[in-house]
């Protein structure tokens, strides 16, 4: 018998909801990523082929998070898996 971890990838599939799958998931795994401090100043927006867009509260936070975007990559990646998010794009909101 199949458990629910086979059977769910495939109905996600058929559905047609892989992107939507994949961008909740790289949500998460970037709001843990850029931990608690930062968590309420950021948004991500977007997953567009391989690059995560996201939103910040102020050019600071973007610069911080450009900064230790290597770190903040690999984090989203072990959560999203195949294809791997390539880059990341800050966008400050007004």
């Amino acid at each position: 018998m199949e458990g629910i971890g086979e059977i769910l990838p495939r109905v996600v599939r058929k559905l047609g909801f892989q992107r939507q799958v994949r961008l909740a998931r790289a949500q998460a795994a970037f709001q843990d990523a850029c931990g608690e401090y930062l968590r309420p100043h950021v948004r991500v927006t977007s997953l567009e082929g391989g690059t995560l867009v996201v939103a910040c509260a102020h050019p600071a936070i973007a610069h911080q998070l450009q900064m230790e975007s290597v770190a903040l990559l690999a984090a989203v990646n072990s959560k999203v898996g195949s294809p791997p998010v390539r880059r990341l794009r800050f966008q400050v909101e007004s």
